[in-house]
């Protein structure tokens, strides 16, 4: 079960980014980021298509600073920077990826990678960020959660 694993995973304080094999409802993620004491976002997913669409969803649930540029540089910049949440980790799930895959796949690759290197710029400070994606298939690259990952 997916949740199971998740939640050794935030037990395990290691952070990274990966797909769950099964759909979790935002809910569900959010409480268990709750009993880790991770700050939540949630990014829906539904609608978004193009890279614009997602900078500017990523943005909102994120609550970026208003200096936020809007484009893939200032994302990275937002991502591994993050003062304006106080919180022991990070969760991050995007919801309803298949849009933005289906669509343009390199910008989903795009958005992807800035994650990983976010993720490993975190655990570089002993802070896990994770990156959860949830869609009708695994993006290329992206390891799908599994109890064996935490």
């Amino acid at each position: 079960m997916p949740l199971d694993a998740l939640n050794d995973l935030l037990e395990d304080e290691t952070g990274g980014i990966f797909f769950l094999p099964q759909h979790a409802t935002p809910h569900e993620v959010q409480a268990a980021a709750k009993r880790a004491r991770f700050a939540f976002f949630h990014i829906e997913g539904k609608n978004i298509s193009r890279k614009e669409q997602l900078l500017n969803h990523v943005a909102t649930a994120l609550r970026f600073p208003n200096y936020f540029g809007g484009n893939w540089d200032a994302l990275e910049e937002c991502l591994t920077d993050m003062e304006w949440v106080d919180a022991p980790g990070y969760v991050i799930y995007y919801d309803h990826i298949d849009a933005l895959l289906a669509a343009h796949p390199d910008q989903f690759s795009t958005f992807v990678e800035i994650c990983r290197d976010a993720v490993g710029s975190w655990k570089e400070d002993g802070t896990p960020m994770v990156v959860l994606l949830s869609g009708t298939k695994a993006p290329k690259g992206v390891a799908k959660l599994k109890a064996s990952d935490a």
